[in-house]
């Protein structure tokens, strides 16, 4: 889990970070991101920050695979705060979800358009709060 990190990204060219592997702590889990800081390093440009969930069994390998087909469960923020995605089981939950595999881990996206310089954003990922399905 990362805690009070920066990523940086140098005009429009997204940078992408991936977190170490956790273990699961249950099927299912509500997992928040939260922006302290985020700035457009010029122009009339956006930065956004996302961050999806990655998963795989301890056996698999590579990088794993995006929990919930990846954009369906991206966490993203424009401006500080806090945003969360819940990823539950059953119809009518956002993401439709089966459950997570062994492994999990964050792959965060810096990403604008329009902007020059330096963009950066300064992030932590509250504790996941885990669930089984009752």
């Amino acid at each position: 889990m990362f805690d009070a990190q920066t990523i940086q990204m140098q005009g429009v060219v997204s940078t992408e970070l991936y977190g170490p592997w956790f273990s699961r702590g249950g099927d299912y889990g509500q997992f928040t991101l939260e922006v302290a800081a985020i700035k457009s390093g010029g122009g009339s440009g956006t930065v956004t920050l996302t961050a999806i969930l990655v998963h795989k069994n301890s056996s698999d390998p590579g990088d794993g695979d995006p929990a919930a087909g990846g954009a369906n469960g991206q966490i993203s923020r424009t401006a500080p705060g806090r945003a969360s995605v819940d990823y539950a089981n059953g119809i009518g939950s956002s993401p439709t979800f089966g459950g997570f595999e062994e492994l999990v881990r964050y792959k965060y996206t810096l990403s604008g358009s329009g902007t020059t310089g330096t963009s950066w954003a300064t992030f932590r990922m509250l504790a996941p709060v885990w669930y089984d399905k009752v």
